[in-house]
């Protein structure tokens, strides 16, 4: 897979799980937003509800008399609120005008001129599209407490049809006009059912059957038999009649010739009589045949004719309300729905509950601690449809800029097709917001409103959707809270992609049309407490959270859903979001500008330069390089690796490097930035799939400004593996595939089939169907089949979906208990644990969860993206931890997962494990899945950040002078070091132990080894030797020759050079990197938190017996329920690449399990009680027992642990800090 694919390849956006880039909506930014809005378009003409019709208050007065005493005209909707629940299926005369025919229109009318994509000066556009303006949230906070939502119009861009349309958020006013539900399914006799429905009365069965008759009437306008039958017996009358009279004027005339025959009737007696009644008869009896068979032939040809011409009217009939601008009734559908609404399990409402617990605990004001959502409920009443209408597909098919433009067609073409040659490159730099839609799609728009039925007891509000929330305030003081949706009403649009298989939709893009309004009330669960909604900080606390949870889903905005496997039941990833990876190489810059400036003859200019590396448009740098201090020819010789995800590419994000001078106590100052578009890089011949060489000179911060200096790095695209001859071979998903060329040829002709019926004008549709079912296929048996030997780097998706079961662990029984063998879960009490989780990967923290508070079965659905260099050796570890005050977060239990066992058999798995080691109990869903990507990184870039490097106690010399032999050793990095003597031309260590440094930032880090000569004032260097981490591979003994130079030592160990001075020798130095952390690097957790977290875990681990992950057994298959597994700190050295590498360093157990004498006698004094106590006090102080049982001495060590971070945070504020780029990233 080629990164040009990869950008054309993703089309749309889709929700990502919150993080940096995809934060929580809080209500902060809401009303910042909403004041945005005030701000551009103002309020309405007239601010009160009441005055907006231009009445005088005259008419106003008799309005109120007339709603006070009952008469009066009804209220009339004025057209610009939600569809009334009416019959629309028949044209009115005002409606038999056909509507324009807009389906399918995808391109320019002639006759109609669209907002093309332009740089000429327009009116201000929506706050929500294009750029936010600058506002100050403190102001802006201020005014929102006296704006209310007035339905001002504003006009946007729609992202279903990509055209403009008018919008504004919905009122009171719209809510009021929405009559309210019915009693819910059995409350009323017409819907009795069971029982209930044999105990209906006469006169209700008798009502019942006139409904019924009535409705059938009512239905059979609908059918164009019964309802012509009295039209076309009329007509056929006329018709009929019509003919009689024109026979009866034949027969006159036949009477007038007649007249001719003069014979006849000259004669005279009884024979002339005679004649002329034979005569008379004659002609009357042909008159009345000939009419009798007219009128039958009549009357049979316009009945046949009528037939035909009710039936094509009627379809014409149809075209025209489908294309006209009224609403169809959705009173069917109501009804059917109300009927459903209560059977529906709750817990598909767990997600949105989720959502808006996230708004909530994001906006939580500094007096609240936290907040949960607790229960949720729909209620027995439905949600109603007032409307369905049916959409042209406008202009989907093109894409709109950022200023919400639409693009031309030939601007189209450069996002549709690979770019040649002699396309534009600049083409490349405009920025999309709304991609344009693939394939064959349907839009609707959807009226909808929510008004429970009157009720002002406690079962009749049972019967509401409802929220019942906790806010936890300090002292462990709960305030339970029962939140009722007393009404919604708002409009929205869809637009459904469609696809040959079921469930028939792919691709569901919803956005609201304007702020849906929506009405809470809060009751507090306590007897004759007050309703909170009088309380203004409750009330407006939660209205604004569920205000703000919506208004990410506005016009311009959109939410994108995949509706396939939503209603196939997959919940889980089964590729990752990312497309590929950027390597960037930052190698030497030089010639950029000083930042810290000279003071003539007395002090040079300087600068303490580091590169950091992210996007343009984001922002926030994703990573740095260490910061090099009073250098301005630095060598840096640093890697880092950025995700590429749909977010860059749909926002066309530009690649940044930034030069920067850092400063201890001032900001940092900018010294020059380079960019690159992304895409250009991901097509660009040059660093697709390689690694392209580059020296560019810095740019300044104002467009068209340049700065001194370059700098010299590499950067490459590389995107994920396509399937392989030997994963097919080795994968059960499909067995009668085995290669590429079977593959192709089963999916392209089952996409043949099920577009067989397509015609020669689809052919094109054919191709994307078998383009679109081949990639999925793909993905399918990549999955299936275990990660490619060949390629073992790429990216690794993490994704922890719930915990069910949670709770803390008893540390006694209770001997009054007299139901010791009950086993119900306990769902909600002060006892149970406000969880999170933390995941961590190779020995380091890189994501966090939200909190959950006391929940047992708390329901993340959180997760990361990481690049993984090498699957092989990688360790993942996922801690649960309880979220306390004034506490250390205590474990709650951790999963254990080497990624070399859990993809033993597929590249992905979907399954629940449980928690172990901890204070608390539970089982956790966890999926992740793992893509191979197009590159093989050398063997030493293939490990971990942090390690332990072990120097054998022996260090051999070469052709050194003797006067440097003579010298003691010390071997060091930033942090340690250790010490050799110098003995016959070799140099050893006391007791002939070896030494070990920890090593922290393990690709930017060198190990120094120095030849120390001792003097009356300070110890001086004059040789050292130079080894960087980087260059030797993870778990191999290495025995090596390092050149010692003499030279300037602080440039050597800042700076990545071939040469470092003048060579004098060489020494042999034998040495392991032990990948992972270990007890040497115990003193660094003390002033870090998270590595304090990460030790503990490997503590629990290192203790725990597990079993799932032994060499001997398979690793779990997908759906398998597997537990954690052992780690003996060293198991990251189960790689393949060294023999005899299953062994454990013994310095690497930091807790080595001790012989214990209960084995022979288990009697206990209190010395060997006193001496068991201290040789497990750190196991029991873990699992809150011990003296830790108790809050007290769990507050004081949490005291000693901030006290010590302190300490070293305030030693270190005047140090230069390494810029690490994003850190931790969290869901907030």
């Amino acid at each position: 897979m080629s990164g040009v694919e990869d950008v054309n390849e993703q089309r749309r956006s889709y929700k990502a799980p919150h993080n940096a880039r995809n934060p929580i909506p809080t209500v902060q930014k809401y009303r910042e937003e909403k004041q945005r809005r005030h701000d551009d378009y103002g309020h309405a003409q007239a601010d009160d509800e009441t005055n907006n019709d231009g009445r005088t208050a005259r008419d106003k007065l008799g309005d109120a008399y007339n709603a006070f005493t009952g008469s009066g005209p009804d209220e009339i909707n004025d057209g610009e609120g939600p569809y009334a629940a009416e019959n629309k299926n028949l044209v009115a005369a005002q409606d038999v005008e056909e509507a324009d025919d807009h389906s399918g229109e995808t391109a320019n009318r002639k006759n109609r001129q669209l907002p093309q994509d332009t740089d000429d000066d327009e009116e201000p556009q929506d706050s929500t599209e294009g750029h936010l303006h600058e506002s100050d949230p403190k102001k802006a906070r201020k005014q929102m407490k006296k704006f209310n939502a007035d339905g001002t119009e504003r006009e946007v861009t729609d992202p279903i049809t990509h055209l403009p349309v008018k919008i504004h958020d919905f009122t009171d006013k719209d809510l009021k006009r929405v009559d309210k539900n019915e009693g819910p399914p059995g409350s009323q006799p017409r819907t009795m059912t069971g029982m209930e429905n044999i105990n209906k009365s006469d006169e209700h069965l008798e009502a019942e059957e006139k409904e019924s008759k009535d409705a059938h009437t009512a239905m059979e306008v609908l059918f164009p038999p019964p309802d012509f039958e009295a039209t076309r017996t009329e007509i056929t009358y006329v018709y009929t009649r019509s003919l009689t009279i024109g026979l009866g004027a034949v027969i006159v005339s036949l009477l007038l010739v007649d007249a001719l025959f003069w014979p006849t009737r000259m004669m005279t007696g009884w024979r002339g009589k005679v004649w002329k009644a034979v005569q008379t008869l004659t002609m009357l009896g042909v008159a009345a045949g000939v009419s009798l068979f007219m009128r039958q032939y009549t009357h049979n040809r316009i009945k046949n004719v009528w037939d035909v011409e009710v039936w094509q009217a009627e379809r014409k009939r149809g075209k025209k309300l489908a294309k006209s601008q009224t609403a169809e009734s959705a009173q069917w559908l109501n009804s059917m729905f109300s009927s459903v609404w209560p059977l529906i399990n709750p817990d598909l409402f767990t997600s949105i509950a989720d959502t808006l617990e996230d708004v909530m605990q994001a906006s939580l004001p500094s007096l609240v601690r936290m907040v949960a959502v607790e229960d949720v409920g729909q209620g027995s009443e439905a949600l109603r449809i007032l409307g369905v209408r049916w959409l042209p597909t406008g202009a989907a098919a093109r894409s709109v800029s950022a200023e919400g433009k639409l693009k031309t067609p030939n601007e189209e073409k450069d996002d549709r097709t690979v770019q040649d040659d002699n396309e534009d490159q600049e083409q490349l730099q405009r920025q999309d917001t709304m991609e344009a839609e693939e394939g064959d799609f349907v839009n609707v728009e959807i009226a909808f409103a929510y008004r429970p039925s009157t009720g002002r007891g406690i079962k009749s509000r049972a019967k509401h959707a409802h929220l019942y929330l906790a806010f936890y305030l300090p002292g462990k003081v709960k305030i339970p809270v029962w939140v009722e949706l007393t009404g919604i009403v708002g409009v929205v649009r869809l637009r459904l992609q469609l696809c040959p298989d079921p469930p028939f939709f792919s691709i569901c893009t919803m956005s609201f049309l304007g702020q849906p309004k929506v009405t809470l009330s809060c009751v507090p669960l306590i007897k004759k407490g007050p309703n909170l909604m009088d309380v203004p900080l409750m009330s407006s606390f939660v209205q604004s959270s569920m205000d703000a949870a919506l208004a990410e889903y506005v016009a311009p905005k959109s939410l994108t859903l995949d509706l396939k496997d939503m209603m196939m039941g997959d919940d889980f990833k089964k590729d990752t979001v990312a497309q590929g990876v950027l390597i960037v190489r930052i190698k030497h810059a030089y010639d950029f500008k000083e930042g810290d400036g000279g003071l003539g003859p007395l002090k040079e200019g300087s600068s303490d330069p580091y590169v950091s590396v992210g996007w343009a448009k984001f922002g926030k740098p994703v990573w740095s390089t260490r910061v090099l201090l009073k250098n301005m020819d630095p060598h840096w010789e640093e890697t880092c690796f950025v995700n590429v995800t749909p977010q860059e590419l749909n926002v066309d994000e530009r690649l940044r490097l930034q030069l920067w001078d850092s400063d201890r106590s001032s900001a940092d100052d900018d010294l020059g930035r380079i960019e690159l578009d992304l895409k250009e890089i991901m097509k660009s011949d040059e660093s697709n799939g390689k690694m392209h060489d580059r020296e560019d000179g810095f740019k300044a911060m104002k467009a068209g400004e340049a700065m001194p200096g370059k700098l010299s790095w590499s950067i490459g695209y590389f995107s994920k593996t396509r399937i392989t001859d030997q994963q097919l071979a080795d994968q059960d998903e499909d067995p009668d595939v085995k290669n590429i060329d079977q593959l192709k040829k089963k999916v392209y002709g089952d996409a043949e089939q099920k577009l067989r019926e397509a015609s020669a004008d689809h052919q094109n549709e054919v191709e994307q169907q078998k383009k679109e079912d081949f990639h999925a296929r793909q993905d399918q048996l990549i999955i299936a089949s275990p990660p490619s030997e060949d390629y073992p780097s790429g990216i690794l998706s993490i994704q922890v979906h719930q915990i069910t079961g949670l709770e803390l662990e008893k540390h006694n029984k209770d001997r009054n208990c007299h139901h010791a063998e009950a086993s119900d879960d306990e769902e909600e009490g002060d006892d149970l644990p406000s969880a999170y989780c933390t995941i961590i990967i190779n020995h380091k923290k890189v994501f966090r969860t939200r909190t959950k508070p006391k929940n047992n079965k708390p329901f993340f659905n959180a997760g990361c993206e990481r690049f993984i260099r090498d699957v092989r050796n990688t360790e993942v570890h996922i801690a649960v931890r309880d979220a306390r005050v004034h506490e250390d977060d205590p474990l709650l239990g951790i999963i254990y997962l080497p990624l070399e066992k859990v993809f033993d058999r597929r590249s992905q798995i979907n399954s629940t494990f449980p928690l172990s080691g901890g204070v608390g109990y539970g089982r956790a869903r966890v999926s992740m899945v793992f893509r191979s990507l197009q590159c093989q990184l050398p063997k030493q870039m293939l490990g971990w950040d942090y390690g332990t490097v072990e120097i054998q106690p022996t260090i051999k010399a070469f052709d050194l002078p003797q006067d440097i032999q003579k010298l003691r050793l010390k071997v060091r990095n930033h942090t340690s070091r250790g010490k050799y003597q110098s003995c016959d031309n070799e140099w050893k260590t006391k007791n002939d132990k070896p030494v070990r440094l920890p090593i922290r930032m393990r690709y930017a880090t060198p190990l120094i080894v120095e030849f120390r000569q001792n003097a009356a004032l300070r110890d001086h260097t004059p040789a050292f030797a130079i080894l960087w981490v980087k260059d030797i591979p993870d778990n191999e003994q290495q025995t090596l020759r390092l050149t010692v130079w003499k030279g300037d030592l602080k440039r050597a160990e800042d700076n990545v050079l071939s040469s470092y001075g003048d060579k004098i020798g060489e020494i042999e130095i034998t040495l392991t990197f032990w990948s992972g952390l270990s007890g040497c690097h115990e003193k660094f957790a003390k002033g870090d938190k998270h590595m304090t977290q990460v030790m503990e875990v490997l503590d629990v681990a290192n203790d725990q017996e597990w079993s799932d992950w032994d060499d001997d057994k398979d690793g779990p298959k997908d759906g398998s329920k597997p537990g954690v597994s052992q780690l003996d700190e060293d198991s990251d050295t189960s790689d393949s690449d060294s023999e005899g590498s299953n062994f454990l360093p013994d310095f690497l157990q930091k807790d080595k399990k001790r012989d214990s004498r209960l084995s022979e006698n288990g009697s206990r004094g209190v010395i060997d009680q006193v001496k068991d106590y201290k040789d497990s006090a750190k196991q029991l102080h873990r699992k809150n027992r011990g003296a830790m049982q108790w809050k007290g001495p769990r507050t004081l060590a949490w005291m000693k642990h901030v006290g010590d971070r302190g300490k070293h945070k305030v030693g270190g504020l005047f140090k230069h800090h390494e810029r690490t780029g994003t850190g931790i990233e969290t869901e907030a």
